[in-house]
């Protein structure tokens, strides 16, 4: 990793971490465009960042790779510019054409299946980009967005370009993380994690296609279908596939193409997870590819999760296979794999083919079904496993649910506390002082008095309002001595108050009317006398009324909390979960300084719900 970050062109190594700054310049420039209806609210509310963290940077080995290399992945979630991304990504969505691009294996097979058979007398080849994300220029990309917006489309965004331009920066260029404790940004290429980095790559190849679309038929490409950065290509016979693809790496300095060639003997090749076979003169066959790589590991039998969790893993296998494998043959020896696969993970033999047999009879056309004239509403419940009482408590629920709410469609989620995943990081850890979405506490080393509060900023911003607060009412113990400025001032005022004008001629009028300016000679002791007659009106002091229990806990008491007295309680992304975990806590825990006993209404039955007949 260290290897990829000391790239200079690619990266950058920062000296102090600008997530909050960073945050504060997108609220701003976003605050401004809402006031100028630049934006919609819908846009605002999900592009606005608050209590953001830095992303944080970790590599996923390519183990079907020689020597292992890292594929460096970015947890971008929480960012200043997630929010920012992901409203960005649904107007670029608009502007991918559909073209040459693949979603999914599933819609590469129903290309291949269409093609005719004289496309088979072509070689296969597989033409992969070397290190797309980050390869992307991200300049140049952002300029063909820019004139894909606004100049090719029929009707430009409401936004001016210069403040797309300038958010479409802020959600790309502007991108630190954290790794091995150091600050990083990323100058150029799309990191793999953000809600743009797919987008941004596919605007990029789509120009990349368009601008070549005349070379790729003179090198003998008769056929051209790409996957993100795998390419599935039908090469004519005439052309060698080392020399197209060098000829197409020529063609842009940020990007290197790699290729693979058919099997020779079996004219076979592998793209996505599917195994291409052609014959000349003949439709092309598919079937199910695995890399040599494959470790055979899946959710065990005696694996503790829910027993609908192990049949979706089998059934999803299942289901890739019938759709892949183009022949009988080859899907009856696919069905000998899976039966053999899940074999060495526990499931019995019955449950396998229990499973087989319903997938294969749901391929079967049947009669559509009768649409519904009501519609529900489905809402997920996540509830943690401990077993059959978890199991029970869903379908307590569900049943209760549709009782009373029949509009209402409850879909359990069972969610598995103790995870292998668990016991490794892989990732950096957010400091305490720059996590968001807690529930905090507060306690007097003197008298341990406590205080519990919520805060969905950065714990630092909270705790630096508490300690201001604080300040306010503290004793001044510094004096400030008077500047050389103010001596020489104080120095000049003495002067000039001694100073006298000198005529002192009769108070007569002159020819113009004027009567000269009257000479009074004061000394210090008349000013003196003539300050203690003069009544000085006192003003009035400004009551200052403590904002903070930390501080009310100060006045009452003279104990000092400092920053080293707050700690974390429990984090909570979700602002709803988070005051009513604070309320839990608040009633748990009942500590002194609150003024409060819940910053939300907790509805309790201890006897269960009574029935509407009953009340």
């Amino acid at each position: 990793m260290l290897t990829i970050l000391n790239d200079p062109t690619k990266f950058s190594c920062l000296s102090e971490d600008p997530t909050i700054k960073r945050e504060k310049l997108l609220n701003d420039l976003l605050k401004q465009l809402h006031n100028e209806h630049s934006i919609t609210d819908q846009f605002h509310s999900i592009a606005g960042a608050t209590g953001s963290y830095p992303g944080r940077l970790y590599g996923l080995p390519k183990i079907h790779k020689e020597s292992v290399p890292l594929r460096p992945v970015l947890s971008s979630i929480g960012t200043f510019n997630y929010g920012l991304a992901k409203a960005l990504s649904q107007i670029l969505s608009t502007i991918i054409e559909k073209k040459n691009m693949i979603r999914d294996s599933f819609d590469f097979l129903k290309e291949v299946r269409t093609l005719s058979k004289d496309f088979s007398k072509h070689r296969m080849v597989s033409f992969d980009v070397s290190s797309l994300y980050t390869n992307v220029p991200i300049n140049e990309t952002i300029e063909i967005i820019l004139n894909s917006l606004y100049v090719i489309q029929p009707i430009p965004p409401i936004m001016k370009r210069d403040d797309m331009k300038e958010l479409l920066i802020f959600a790309t260029k502007n991108s630190h993380f954290l790794f091995d404790g150091k600050v990083y940004d990323q100058i150029d290429g799309v990191s793999m994690g953000s809600p743009l980095a797919p987008l941004l790559a596919e605007i990029f190849l789509q120009e990349f296609e368009r601008k070549n679309s005349s070379l790729l038929q003179e090198l003998g490409i008769v056929y051209w279908k790409r996957y993100v950065d795998d390419t599935f290509v039908l090469l004519s016979s005439q052309f060698t596939t080392k020399h197209v693809c060098a000829e197409l790496s020529k063609c842009h300095p940020s990007i290197q193409f790699t290729s693979e060639e058919e099997d020779p003997t079996t004219l076979t090749l592998p793209f996505l997870d599917v195994l291409v076979r052609r014959k000349p003169g003949a439709d092309f066959q598919t079937c199910m590819y695995r890399k040599p790589t494959f470790s055979g590991l899946m959710t065990k039998w005696s694996s503790f999760v829910p027993k609908r969790y192990k049949y979706s893993a089998i059934s999803t296998i299942i289901y890739r296979a019938i759709q892949i494998c183009s022949s009988k043959n080859s899907l009856h020896k696919e069905f000998d794999f899976i039966r053999g696969l899940c074999a060495k993970n526990g499931y019995p033999a019955r449950f396998v083919n229990s499973i087989i047999k319903r997938q294969l009879n749901l391929q079967k056309p049947t009669a559509p079904p009768t649409p519904l004239e009501t519609t529900t509403d489905t809402v997920v419940l996540r509830v943690p496993y401990f077993g059959a009482e978890s199991q029970i408590y869903g379908k307590r629920v569900t049943a209760a649910a549709a009782k009373l709410y029949p509009f209402k469609k409850i879909r359990v989620v069972y969610d598995v506390t103790d995870r292998i995943g668990r016991g490794s990081q892989l990732k950096d850890s957010i400091a305490d002082e720059f996590k968001s979405g807690v529930v905090y506490g507060a306690t007097c080393s003197t008298c341990n008095q406590a205080y519990i509060g919520q805060t969905y900023r950065h714990l630092k911003t909270r705790i630096h309002e508490h300690i201001l607060d604080l300040k306010k009412f503290l004793p001044q113990t510094a004096t400030v001595k008077p500047s050389t400025k103010s001596k020489q001032r104080k120095k000049k005022n003495q002067q000039e108050t001694k100073t006298t004008i000198k005529y002192t001629g009769p108070i007569t009028r002159s020819k113009t009317g004027k009567l000269p300016p009257v000479v009074v000679k004061l000394n210090y002791a008349d000013l003196d006398h003539l300050l203690d007659q003069t009544e000085l009106k006192e003003k009035k002091e400004n009551i200052r009324i403590p904002k903070s229990s930390i501080t009310k806990h100060y006045i009452a008491t003279n104990h000092i909390i400092t920053e080293e007295n707050f700690k974390i309680l429990h984090n909570e992304k979700r602002k709803y979960r988070l005051k009513i975990k604070e309320s839990l806590l608040i009633i748990t825990r009942a500590p002194q300084l609150n003024g409060t006993e819940r910053s939300m209404p907790l509805y309790i039955y201890p006897d269960g719900i009574k029935n509407n007949e009953q009340m």
